[in-house]
């Protein structure tokens, strides 16, 4: 491979890492968004003024939040297994160290944001028939 391709190729790499990038940074802004709903229900609540129906679905917008970061993380992960693959294959020890390192950190990143998103589903699941026992029990 000549070093044009190879430029080439990490700048096709660094592209698709921007895209990524910015996939988290819009994933970040609906978790804040979502916590801003949270946040106006509760004033309301507090003011005597519940709602009965949420003024946007949360859940929605986390299970979309959620999605999101686990395709950038996803790549993540697959751009460290590609890092640790071609640096066992040179003769620098501290570089193969170092992208063993990040293929364990990627993979425990992503593992953590799978576990939310089975949280996060699970707890919807489970919420509206926690509701119902709560009334049951009154």
């Amino acid at each position: 491979m000549s070093e044009q391709e190879i430029l080439q190729e990490q700048y096709g790499i660094v592209n698709q890492s921007i895209f990524y990038l910015i996939l988290i940074i819009f994933s970040v802004l609906l978790s804040f968004w979502s916590v801003l709903i949270q946040r106006t229900e509760l004033e309301n609540t507090l003011a005597g003024n519940p709602q009965k129906e949420p003024a946007a679905d949360v859940f929605s917008i986390k299970l979309i939040a959620s999605a999101l970061v686990i395709s950038a993380l996803g790549f993540f992960f697959c751009l460290a297994l590609r890092t640790c693959r071609d640096a066992s294959q040179g003769k620098d020890s501290a570089a193969q160290s170092s992208a063993g390192r990040n293929v364990w950190a990627s993979l425990f990143v992503l593992a953590a944001a799978l576990i939310r998103l089975y949280d996060l589903i699970f707890m919807e699941e489970v919420q509206p028939s926690l509701v119902t026992e709560d009334v049951q029990l009154d």
